[in-house]
């Protein structure tokens, strides 16, 4: 319902969200409440509330404030992070990571593990392709699938690697070939866990990536560990 008039309301203030019915009612609205209309790029949004209008709104702020301090320091170049701002490419990841629910946690660019990542948003449907790193503890092998669409289901990534018979399949991994589909857990480290004390997601292997990382910290890309469920009482996990 319109604020000044009660009549059925047509618009929302992006400032304030208070409605209006027409012009001359916006106009008055604006008067009332010293009111300029104009979104506050700044304010807290909660996950839940977060949609790809946010996300484009976000982007463009940014933008605009790279934009800025490039006047400002004309002439100067820099590379990788800028003032604590990521790279368009990475921030807008990020973004829809967290869209997904997932904390994407980026490195500066010293670090080799930012500079291994080959992880990647498709901006034309917003798709996620996670680089994956495969550790096989109790064959000591390990391997990287550098993109990995979020959709895959987990268990259909990781048979590639356990089935004997498949062309990715590795004889260093006979161990794993002699377990049964229902014997094999994956799991995923905590980013959230002390440094000294590795801590453990198990993974659901008939989930998407996507569903697995929900509620997850992740930094840079995900590191699973393919194991048997008789040593699942060497690793301290959380839910």
């Amino acid at each position: 319902i319109c604020s000044s008039c009660q009549a059925p309301s047509k618009y929302q203030c992006p400032k304030c969200s208070i409605l209006s019915c027409s012009v001359n009612c916006v106009k008055a609205h604006k008067l009332e409440n010293n009111c300029d209309g104009m979104r506050e790029k700044t304010a807290f949004i909660p996950v839940e509330e977060f949609n790809d209008s946010q996300l484009h709104s976000d982007f463009h702020f940014l933008e605009d404030v790279r934009r800025d301090i490039d006047i400002a320091r004309r002439g100067k170049k820099g590379k990788g992070l800028l003032f604590g701002l990521l790279p368009h490419h990475l921030f807008k990841l990020q973004l829809v990571a967290r869209l997904r629910k997932t904390d994407l946690q980026i490195l500066p660019v010293a670090f080799s593990k930012r500079a291994r990542n080959t992880t990647y948003l498709r901006y034309g449907d917003k798709k996620i392709f996670w680089r994956v790193e495969w550790e096989f503890p109790h064959v000591e092998f390990s391997c990287v699938d550098e993109r990995v669409d979020e959709d895959e289901i987990l268990g259909s990534c990781v048979d590639k690697y356990i089935n004997e018979k498949s062309e990715h399949s590795n004889e260093k991994l006979s161990y794993y070939h002699s377990l049964k589909f229902s014997e094999i857990a994956i799991l995923m480290k905590d980013g959230n866990s002390p440094s000294k004390m590795d801590q453990y997601h198990i993974l659901e292997l008939n989930k998407s990536l996507k569903s697995n990382f929900k509620y997850k910290k992740i930094i840079e890309y995900p590191t699973f560990l393919v194991i048997s469920k008789l040593h699942m009482s060497c690793y301290e996990t959380v839910p």
